[in-house]
């Protein structure tokens, strides 16, 4: 929220000088008027002047429940999280799917804190828009106090095929739009590589048929090498706030071109993320993945070790979510 005098000026007439004084009661109570909202705008404008430069909203990206109710977690003063479910979740028979989303919605509420919804793929099957459009309506019937989604996590992801047809995944965005009134949706949820983000976008940009309410991104190559090319490519080809909605200083991961390394290592990346706001004041919600690893996954970004001990990237993300 931006408070500010710029914009719309602030008419008010104000009584011709006499060397009498005022004439009368009514041209005290104008320029008193007068002077009492100058004060006004004034103590406005120094309040959104005051601000920390790039302050950004902290969350978490985590599929777990009982995330929220560890006290470390609550410590953290954090108020957003990020679930990834499956796209058909609420018309698949798989009542287990069904049952921890509805867990992890009713712990996240316990703990104040507001969700995010991304759809995800279910194994390599690609949806039509009809079907898409039919999941995501029982969805939102089923867990109506959701109101902020992204259509489709990662839709660039180069191992699945919805890669190909980022027309597609922008007719998901336009669907959830549609069928979703007073939500917030996120376009993009993009992953890909600086070198091949831009010729996706630019196709993906082209199925759009609203402005999104922001972007988001996983620049996960940005962190880890301490540059940013894949945000500076999301900067130039859109417009609005930026979400890295899922994002953090990685010790061990596959399927990418960077060894593993020590926690002391992810604390450097992810000091380097939280001054990213800093520089680019678009970036308005930084969600760290993930809140605790394990240790025989082929990925661990955990805020919380195997061992269940604190891991130095954790002050680093409650110092942000303080600010």
């Amino acid at each position: 929220m931006t408070f500010g005098c710029r914009g719309r000026r602030l008419l008010l007439r104000t009584p011709a000088r006499s060397v009498r004084g005022p004439s009368n009661c009514f041209d005290v109570i104008r320029r008193t008027a007068t002077g009492f909202f100058a004060l006004i705008c004034a103590a406005v404008c120094a309040i959104a002047l005051a601000a920390p430069a790039g302050a950004v909203v902290v969350g978490i990206g985590d599929g777990n429940p009982a995330t929220f109710s560890d006290p470390r977690f609550l410590r953290l003063n954090i108020h957003e999280a990020r679930l990834t479910v499956p796209w058909d979740a609420a018309i698949t028979r798989s009542a287990a799917q069904r049952r921890l989303t509805r867990q992890w919605l009713k712990a996240a509420s316990a703990a104040h804190v507001t969700p995010l919804i991304s759809f995800n793929g279910d194994g390599n099957y690609i949806p039509t828009v009809a079907q898409y459009t039919r999941a995501i309506r029982a969805f939102m019937r089923e867990f109506p106090t959701v109101k902020r989604y992204t259509a489709w996590n990662e839709p660039d992801w180069i191992y699945r095929a919805l890669s190909r047809k980022p027309g597609l995944a922008a007719a998901y965005f336009n669907t959830l739009v549609r069928n979703c009134r007073g939500c917030l949706v996120i376009a993009g949820d993009v992953y890909l590589p600086a070198p091949q983000l831009g010729s996706w976008l630019r196709a993906y940009r082209r199925g759009l048929r609203y402005r999104p309410g922001g972007w988001a991104l996983h620049n996960y190559d940005d962190v880890r090498t301490h540059t940013t090319a894949q945000l500076r490519t999301l900067l130039r080809m859109t417009s609005g706030q930026i979400w890295l909605d899922e994002i953090s200083g990685v010790e061990r991961r596959g399927h990418w071109p960077y060894p593993n390394q020590s926690a002391a290592r992810a604390k450097a990346d992810e000091q380097f993320l939280f001054s990213l706001p800093h520089r680019f004041p678009r970036v308005t919600h930084i969600y760290h993945y993930e809140w605790r690893g394990a240790a025989r996954a082929g990925w661990d970004s955990g805020l919380i070790a195997p061992n269940n001990k604190v891991r130095p990237a954790y002050y680093v993300v409650k110092a942000a979510a303080e600010r």
